[in-house]
């Protein structure tokens, strides 16, 4: 890209050459390990669409302002299975197509009131979801949960939550055998399973994590929960089985 100044393919590169670069724009060129990203400290817009990176680390690269991170359609060859982002503090766009791999996204950064985040999936040019990832780490998790700006202006295409603080067991893989419906739901709100529910403790909060409701099932596919008494908002249904498995899925009671 002529960056190099001595004009040499050899692994390596000056410091001096990169730490002044503002844009680097290297998609589309099969590129595994990123080592040596964190000596361009100027940059602001760094584009790594469609690469076969399984680890992207930005941590020392504070002045980033725009990061682009897709997979092609259909292709998935961006491994990312996590992405934290709390170091970079003037970060404004977040934008990524298929992540289909990624379970974490730490975005709590101190500024997400300057930050846009886009996360979609298209496959086969149909609309996808990402599955794995069940939990993205915020500033302020109510005001996320309950759609407010900044997060008004996110769009996440996957079966999550927000939380200021994703380890503390939000979610679990066994979130996906779970669906609920009508959501929003008025009076009664259905959770279907895929397969029979053997023991299951249901207990509902508010986004400020207040227990409001606790009941009791046991093998039943789809289960009736009465939330006439609740108040309109956003809750979290904390679903979990006789063997401590644990799923969280969000709903609106309007």
């Amino acid at each position: 890209m002529g960056i190099d100044s001595d004009g040499t393919i050899n692994g390596q590169v000056l410091t001096s050459d990169i730490e002044s670069v503002q844009t680097l724009n290297i998609a589309y060129r099969s590129i595994e390990d990123l080592t040596g990203l964190q000596d361009f400290a100027a940059l602001e817009i760094l584009d790594v669409t469609a690469n076969e990176l399984t680890i992207l680390d930005v941590d020392s690269n504070i002045q980033l302002r725009e990061l682009y991170c897709s997979s092609s359609t259909g292709a998935f060859e961006m491994a990312l299975t996590s992405l934290n982002l709390t170091n970079n503090v003037n970060l404004e766009i977040l934008y990524a197509e298929n992540l289909v791999f990624l379970e974490s996204l730490n975005v709590k950064n101190g500024n997400n009131s300057i930050l846009t985040v886009t996360l979609s999936c298209e496959f086969e040019g149909e609309p996808c979801a990402l599955t794995e990832l069940h939990c993205v780490t915020v500033d302020d998790e109510v005001s996320a949960n309950n759609d407010e700006f900044p997060y008004s202006r996110w769009f996440i295409q996957a079966d999550f939550v927000y939380s200021e603080d994703c380890s503390l067991g939000i979610t679990s893989p066994e979130v996906n055998a779970f669906s609920l419906s009508p959501n929003p739901a008025r009076d009664i709100l259905f959770l279907n399973s895929k397969i029979p529910v053997q023991n299951v403790d249901i207990r509902i909060f508010t986004v400020e994590g207040k227990l409001v409701n606790v009941q009791s099932f046991n093998s039943e596919k789809q289960i009736s929960i009465d939330v006439s008494n609740l108040s309109k908002g956003v809750y979290f249904l904390n679903i979990e089985n006789e063997n401590g498995n644990m799923a969280i899925k969000k709903f609106v009671k309007e």
